[in-house]
């Protein structure tokens, strides 16, 4: 079977931050929401969403 690296990585990765926090949910959330509260940028804002004309004229 074939073996992708990256996939590899990204497991190691996963397993790394998993083992970090005692394989506990409440910990990994809580984990997750402090590093979204101290990240400056938004990468996506769906806030700001742009519409259609067409769906906006709709009659």
């Amino acid at each position: 079977m074939y073996k992708d690296e990256i996939i590899a990585e990204v497991w190691r990765n996963r397993d790394a931050y998993v083992e970090k926090h005692n394989h506990n949910l409440d910990e990994i959330v809580a984990d997750l929401r402090k590093r979204e509260r101290e990240h400056t940028q938004r990468v996506v804002d769906r806030r700001a969403r742009r519409t259609n004309e067409s769906n906006t004229n709709a009659e």
